[in-house]
C-alpha cells in the first residue's frame, strides 16, 4: 500500500549516481535528457492510467466469472453437455428472459426431460471407470420463441404501464390490519397477514391466501373459511410471497374439519393451483427423483445401501386416512368465474334456501347474498401485504433500532425464528438461523423472516446461505423471500428437493424455471458428504417424510448440532414399515442411528403431529446420553408440555450458544470477509486484499460518541464491523450497520465531511487512513469515478427519488449506495425529449422533479410520471432495441439517468429488483 517504500527488484546492481555526478552532465545533454524524460513520463502516465483501468475491469470480470463458475459447478453439469461455443453465449441472468411466463412443470424441461438411470451395482464403488448419467441444470439463454416480445403497439405499452402502477398498490394497505367494517348483513375484516375476511349468513368468504393465513383466523376466533377467492396477482413481488398459499387451509379443512376447500378463480388459475397441489401431495414423479446423483461415488457402502426409496415412502404417507383418499381432487374444489347475464364475471356458491355468489366487477369483488351486495372488496387487497409485514416473532426491542445493542452472533449456535407447526395459532412455523463463526445459515426460514432479521438489525450480509429441507409451505415460504431480498444467496439442498422447489415456484410466481435458477447459487449437497462452511462442516441425511426431506449434522471445533428436519422417528413404526417393504433394513437402521437421533451437543428434533411426524413417546425412549441435549421444535407449547420435553424458544434473547475455541485466523478472516462484502472491495485480488488488510485499523466507539462532524476534514474511510451509526446529512437521518461504510467522498475530493456520524450503539469500526485510501483508489480509477459521480449528486434529491419508488424504498443502505454510484443528475426543460422514438435504448430514467409522459399517450387516460417513477426496459437494453415512443418533459424538472450497462450490472448483484422489471416498463 501507499505506506510502504519501494525498492529495487533485485538484490544486486550498481547504486544510483550521487547528485553531484548528475550535476556535471553537459547542459545540452542534460536538457535533451530532460525533454526525453518528460516525453516518456507523459507517455507512461497515459498508458499507466489506461492499464490500471483495464486491470480493474479485469478484476471485476474475474469476480463475475468466479461467481458464474460457482453456479456452474453447483449445477453439476454433465461432462461435455456444454461446449465452448455455448459457454461463450452464456449471459448474465438479467439478459435472458423478458415477460411473465407460466411454466409447464409437468412438460419437458431441464429438470424433467430424463429419467434417472441406476448405474450402480455392488461393485460400483471399486470401479473407477464407471460413470453415472446425471441431470444438469440448463443455464444457457432461452430460445427466442420462449421470450415474450416487447409491446408491439401503444395499447400493450399502456397495459404494461398500468401493470406497474397497480403493482405498487400491492405493497400498501390503507386500512389497518385486523380492523373490521360491520354492515347489516355481516362484517368485513382485514386480516393482519393480508387478505380480507367476509362473514355472511351462509359462511365466510376470504379474499387472498397469504402464508399462515389460518393462524389469523384462529387468533381472531374466526372459523377458518371453506371458501377462498384466489387473487388475480398470486405472487406479491415486493415480499416474494405466495398470496395463494392453499396448502394449509386445505390441510386444515380436510384433516381437522373433514371437509373440502372451495377456491373461486379462473380456469387458468385452477390449472396452476392443481399442479402445485399435485406437487406437494403426490411428490416428485420417478423421472424427477435424482437419488443416484445425491450419493458420492466414494461414499461408504453402508450409507449408499441405506438410500431411500422415495416413491415407496411417499405412497405410504398418502395412503387413505379414515377411508378418505388424500389427493388434490379430495382436498380442493374449484368454482370457476363465468360471465353472467350482465356481462360480469360471477361464481355461484352453494347454500341452502337462498343465493350466494361473488361478482368480479374488474376493480373490486362484490359478495352477494340473496340478491343483496353485503360486502365490496377492492381487488388489489387480495394480493396486498402490509409494509412492514405482520410478523409473529419476538423482537429484540420495542425501541428504535438505533437504541439497540448490537446482537453478538455466536461462534456456534442457533437463533430460533419459529418453533411451532402450521396448525398452532400463536406461533410461527419452525425455522432458525445456524451460526458458525459469526456467519449465519437460514434453515427453512418462515414467511417474512428475512424482513424480521433486517428489522432487528441483522444485516443480510451476515446470512449468506439457506438450507431448504423440503417443499411444504411451512418450510419453503421464506426461502424465496430471502433469495429476493438483497444480494445473491447460496441455497443448499439436494438436487431432488431443488428440482421440486423450482417446479413449484415457477408455477407460484409465473416465472420460467431457467430464470429462477439464475437468482441464486445452488449448492447441490451429497448425502453424508461434508460441506465446509466457516471452518466447520455440515453433513446431510434423508429423513422420512411425506416429501423428500433432509436433516443435517453441523460440527465445529469438536462440538455438534443435529437437526432432524421433518421426520417420522419411531422404532416400532419403522420396523412395521420394513416388514411392509416400504423401507429396507439398511434404511431402517440408518434412520435409527445415523439420521435424526445422534449423540450431539444440541439435538433439535421435530415433534409434530403423527403419523408424518415424530410421536413424543418415541423420543421419551431415547438413551439418556442423547436425551440430555434434546430440544424439540415444530410443536405447540401444549404438546411439548404434555410430552415433558423442553421446547426451543424463539427470539434473539433465547439464542443457544455452544462454547468453542477461537479460530486461529479468526480476526484476519473476519476483516477480509467484511471488506469483500462491500462494493468497494468485492473484486480485490488476493495480493491487494492482503495489502488492504495490513493497513486497516480497528477502533471502538461508545454510545453517543461523535465519529465525524459535518464540515470537518476527511481523515478515514470507515467500515462498520458491529453496531449502528446514525448518519445525519442535510437533515436526512439514516442508520448504517454491518458492512456499511462512509467517509470515502471526503477523502477522494480532499474535501470535508458532508455528514455528521454518531455512534447510536457501541460500534466496532474498521478504518483506513486517507493516504492509504487515496493510494488504493489511484489504482482503481473506475471505482474512483463511481464514487466521484456519487459525490456530485444532490444527496437529498437522490434519496427522495429513491424513497418515492416502491421497489427502491425498501433497499438497504448498501443497495442505495450502489445505485447512487451509477446515477447522473440532469436538468430538463418543458417540452424537452428525454427519449426519442427511433433512437437506441441505452439508459434508464428515474424521475426526480417535474412531470413527464410519453408524447403519444398524452391524449390517453395515463397519469404523468412524477418523482420516484422508474422508466426501464431490461430486454430492450440488452438487445439494443430502439425506443418506440417519445418520452418528454411536461414541465421543467430533473431526472437521474442510469447507463444501461450499469443498470444490468446492478441487477446482477440484486436479483430481487430485477423480477419487478421483467414484464413492465415502469416501476412506481
Amino acid at each position: 500500500m501507499g505506506c510502504m517504500g519501494s525498492r529495487p527488484a533485485g538484490g544486486t546492481g550498481h547504486p544510483p549516481a550521487p547528485r553531484e555526478a548528475q550535476s556535471k552532465l553537459p547542459a545540452s545533454l542534460s536538457s535533451e535528457m530532460g525533454r526525453n524524460s518528460r516525453r516518456k513520463s507523459a507517455h507512461f502516465e497515459v498508458d499507466a492510467a489506461a492499464l490500471l483501468s483495464r486491470l480493474e475491469a479485469l478484476d471485476e470480470e474475474r469476480h463475475e466469472v468466479a461467481e458464474q463458475m460457482q453456479r456452474l459447478q453447483a449445477a453439476e453439469l454433465q461432462e461435455g453437455a456444454m461446449d465452448e461455443p455455448q459457454m461463450a453465449q452464456r449471459l448474465r441472468f438479467s439478459r435472458n428472459e423478458h415477460g411473465s411466463h407460466g411454466s409447464n412443470s409437468k412438460g419437458d424441461s431441464s429438470w424433467t426431460s430424463r429419467r434417472t438411470t441406476n448405474l450402480r451395482d455392488d461393485n460400483r464403488r471399486n470401479s473407477q471407470q464407471q460413470q453415472r448419467i446425471s441431470a444438469y441444470i440448463r443455464t444457457t439463454r432461452m430460445d427466442d420463441h420462449d421470450i415474450e416480445q416487447r409491446p408491439s403497439n401503444v395499447n400493450e405499452l399502456i397495459e404494461m404501464i398500468l401493470r406497474g402502477r397497480e403493482r405498487a398498490r400491492y405493497n400498501l394497505r390503507s386500512i389497518e390490519a385486523g380492523s373490521s367494517v360491520v354492515g347489516a348483513s355481516g362484517a368485513t375484516i382485514y386480516l393482519p397477514r393480508g387478505g380480507v375476511y367476509v362473514k355472511t349468513k351462509y359462511g365466510a368468504v376470504q379474499f387472498g391466501l397469504p402464508p399462515e393465513t389460518i393462524k389469523d383466523s384462529m387468533l381472531m376466533n374466526l372459523d377458518v373459511p371453506a371458501i377462498f377467492v384466489v387473487p388475480k396477482e398470486r405472487f406479491n413481488l415486493k415480499f416474494g410471497t405466495n398470496t395463494c398459499e392453499v396448502e394449509f387451509p386445505a390441510y386444515w379443512n380436510f384433516f381437522i374439519k373433514g371437509s373440502t376447500t372451495r377456491l373461486c378463480c379462473s380456469s387458468e388459475a385452477a390449472n396452476v393451483i392443481k399442479q402445485v397441489m399435485d406437487e406437494v401431495l403426490e411428490g416428485p414423479t420417478e423421472e424427477n427423483l435424482f437419488t443416484e446423483d445425491e450419493y458420492s461415488m466414494f461414499c461408504d457402502g453402508t450409507i449408499y445401501d441405506a438410500r431411500p426409496d422415495h416413491l415407496r415412502e411417499i405412497n405410504y404417507f398418502k395412503e387413505p386416512r379414515n377411508g378418505r383418499v388424500i389427493s388434490t381432487a379430495t382436498l380442493l374444489n374449484f368454482a370457476i368465474f363465468e360471465y353472467n347475464d350482465d356481462g360480469e364475471l360471477e361464481v355461484k356458491l352453494p347454500c341452502e334456501g337462498g343465493t350466494f355468489s361473488v361478482v368480479d366487477t374488474g376493480s373490486a369483488y362484490q359478495v352477494v347474498v340473496d340478491g343483496e351486495v353485503v360486502a365490496s372488496v377492492n381487488g388489489y387487497l387480495a394480493s396486498a401485504i402490509a409494509d412492514p409485514p405482520h410478523i409473529l416473532m419476538p423482537s429484540r426491542s420495542t425501541r428504535s433500532l438505533n437504541s439497540m445493542e448490537e446482537f453478538e452472533t455466536p461462534d456456534f449456535g442457533v437463533t430460533v425464528l419459529g418453533s411451532a407447526d402450521g396448525f398452532t395459532a400463536n406461533g410461527t412455523t419452525a425455522g432458525f438461523v445456524l451460526w458458525m463463526r459469526g456467519r449465519g445459515i437460514l434453515v427453512d426460514p418462515p414467511a417474512h423472516s428475512a424482513h424480521y432479521l433486517r428489522f432487528n438489525g441483522i444485516s443480510s450480509r451476515k446470512i449468506t446461505h439457506v438450507i431448504l429441507t423440503h417443499c411444504h409451505a411451512d418450510h419453503d415460504a421464506g426461502t424465496f423471500q430471502k433469495i429476493l431480498l438483497e444480494q445473491r444467496v447460496t441455497v443448499m439442498t439436494t438436487k431432488t428437493i431443488m428440482a421440486a422447489f423450482i417446479r413449484k415456484y415457477a408455477l407460484v410466481s409465473s416465472m420460467p424455471e431457467e430464470f429462477l435458477l439464475r437468482l441464486f447459487v445452488f449448492h447441490s449437497v451429497k448425502i453424508a458428504e461434508a460441506v465446509h462452511f466457516q471452518g466447520g462442516t455440515l453433513k446431510f441425511f434423508y429423513s422420512l417424510h411425506a416429501l423428500p426431506c433432509i436433516g443435517f449434522r453441523a460440527e465445529l471445533a469438536g462440538k455438534s448440532i443435529t437437526y432432524s428436519g421433518d421426520t417420522y422417528y419411531d422404532p416400532e413404526g419403522l420396523l412395521q414399515l420394513q416388514q411392509r417393504d416400504v423401507i429396507s433394513e439398511q434404511r431402517r437402521l440408518s434412520l435409527l442411528h445415523d439420521a435424526s437421533v445422534q449423540e450431539s451437543d444440541l439435538l433439535l428434533h421435530e415433534a409434530g403431529i403423527p403419523p408424518i411426524h415424530t410421536p413424543a413417546s418415541a423420543l421419551q425412549q431415547l438413551p439418556a446420553s442423547i436425551r440430555k441435549n434434546l430440544r424439540i421444535i415444530h410443536v405447540s407449547d401444549k404438546r411439548a408440555e404434555e410430552a415433558g420435553f423442553e421446547k426451543v424458544q424463539s427470539g434473539f434473547e433465547n439464542t443457544i450458544q455452544l462454547v468453542v475455541p477461537a479460530s486461529q485466523h479468526a480476526h484476519a478472516t473476519t476483516i477480509l470477509q467484511i471488506l469483500l462484502s462491500t462494493d468497494l472491495f468485492r473484486s480485490l485480488d488476493v495480493a491487494t486484499a492482503i495489502d488492504v488488510l495490513q493497513v486497516t485499523r480497528e477502533r471502538q466507539y461508545s454510545i453517543g460518541d461523535i465519529i465525524s462532524t459535518s464540515g470537518s476534514p476527511g481523515d478515514f474511510l470507515r467500515i462498520i464491523r458491529a453496531g449502528t451509526v446514525s448518519l445525519d446529512r442535510d437533515g436526512h437521518q439514516r442508520e448504517l450497520r454491518f458492512c456499511d461504510y462512509f467517509g470515502e467522498i471526503a477523502l477522494l475530493t480532499d474535501g470535508v465531511h458532508s455528514e455528521t456520524a454518531i455512534a447510536a450503539t457501541r460500534v466496532e469500526m474498521i478504518e483506513i487512513s486517507k493516504v492509504d485510501t487515496q493510494y488504493l483508489m489511484s489504482r482503481r480509477p473506475n471505482l474512483k469515478e463511481r464514487i466521484m459521480r456519487r459525490a456530485k449528486l444532490r444527496d437529498g434529491a437522490s434519496w427522495a427519488s429513491i424513497a418515492a419508488n416502491s421497489v427502491f424504498a425498501s433497499f438497504s443502505m448498501s443497495q442505495v449506495t450502489q445505485l447512487q454510484s451509477v446515477m447522473r443528475e440532469e436538468s430538463v426543460k418543458a417540452g424537452q425529449a428525454v427519449w426519442r422514438k427511433g433512437e437506441r435504448v441505452k439508459d434508464v430514467v428515474l424521475v426526480c422533479e417535474g412531470k413527464f409522459n410519453f408524447k403519444e399517450l398524452m391524449a390517453r387516460d395515463v397519469e404523468p410520471f412524477m418523482q420516484g417513477a422508474l422508466l426501464v426496459d431490461v430486454y430492450a437494453l440488452e438487445h439494443k432495441h430502439k425506443h418506440q415512443l417519445n418520452f418528454v418533459a411536461m414541465t421543467d424538472g430533473k431526472i437521474f439517468r442510469i447507463g444501461g450497462e450499469d443498470m444490468l450490472d446492478f441487477l446482477d448483484n440484486n436479483p430481487g429488483a430485477f423480477i419487478w422489471m421483467r414484464d413492465s416498463v415502469t416501476i412506481f
